[in-house]
């Protein structure tokens, strides 16, 4: 008994959108300005939004994706020829880089038409007056992050959207118990940790307690927890103040401050006396609409 073939993967339909004819292009633009000021001298330059959606669609479906979901139609359009003669580059997501865009189309698809598809998103540029290899090189240095974007020359057409595939797990532990203070500082760069030497400190005393060296997600963990986005160590941060107004803010009254001999002033947790004080003030004055309020983070 012979064991059937595989079912082929789902094809991939390419939908590609831009301004309307006789509208400002804002995004090409701006892409025209950057490469000015690099010292480029693109002609007409223009841009427009990839969507690339594996599934199997037919033609009604697909227009009603692209009329109902994609286009904005006063300001957009899916008819709009490409300029042949120009110079073009297209920027989509590496795999396994984060897609929102994406995310959010296959969600409304699937709402729509009840299919669920993989979808890719990007960007393409096409530049007049730039040779291939000039806008590939401005495209590295102003339009994409090459960490987390692959720059294509052309128009990308995949068969397949990549996909992943299972790893081995492979517990890791990161030794940070017996290092030096400069060793922290290093460990802390290498890694992009982005922490203090006496945050790396605190990490290593709290990992010398348990008697054990952190997995690398546990210091992956920390840090992230700990950086500037999520815990806002700026914003809660002691703040001494001497600007050339000091003298003219009425300081009296205010939560949190205390002025210096010398004239200036500490904010005790900036974030706390400020923003956070001035909504909690008007809640203790009858205030009964707030539905949610700063407390920490």
């Amino acid at each position: 008994m012979s064991t059937p073939d595989p079912a082929p993967n789902p094809p991939v339909h390419r939908l590609v959108i831009r301004s309307r004819t006789g509208l400002t292009d804002p995004v090409a633009e701006t892409a025209r300005s950057q490469a000015e000021q690099a010292g480029l001298k693109p002609g007409r330059t223009a841009s427009a939004k990839i969507y690339l959606i594996q599934a199997d669609l037919s033609s009604d479906q697909l227009r009603r994706i692209t009329r109902e979901l994609l286009v904005d139609p006063v300001l957009e359009s899916d008819d709009v020829p490409a300029d042949t003669l120009a110079s073009v580059i297209e920027i989509h997501p590496l795999p396994g880089v984060m897609d929102p865009v994406a995310h959010s189309v296959a969600d409304a698809v699937e709402s729509l038409i009840n299919i669920k598809p993989r979808v890719q998103s990007g960007r393409r540029y096409e530049f007049a007056g730039l040779s291939q290899s000039d806008a590939h090189r401005f495209a590295e240095s102003h339009l994409a992050n090459t960490v987390i974007h692959h720059i294509h020359d052309g128009s990308y057409i995949p068969d397949s959207l990549p996909t992943g595939s299972p790893q081995p797990f492979k517990l890791t532990h990161i030794p940070i118990r017996d290092l030096s203070d400069d060793e922290l500082q290093e460990l802390s760069r290498v890694g992009h940790l982005f922490l203090d030497l006496h945050e790396m400190q605190a990490i290593r005393k709290q990992f010398h307690d348990l008697g054990r060296d952190p997995t690398d997600i546990e210091l992956e963990t920390i840090a992230q927890t700990w950086s500037e986005h999520c815990v806002h160590k700026t914003l809660k941060a002691n703040i001494h103040y001497s600007g050339p107004d000091k003298d003219t803010i009425d300081w009296s009254g205010r939560p949190g401050h205390s002025i210096n001999p010398d004239g200036s002033v500490t904010i005790n947790n900036l974030l706390k006396s400020t923003v956070a004080a001035a909504t909690f003030e008007l809640i203790e004055e009858g205030l009964d609409w707030t539905l949610s309020v700063f407390v920490d983070n």
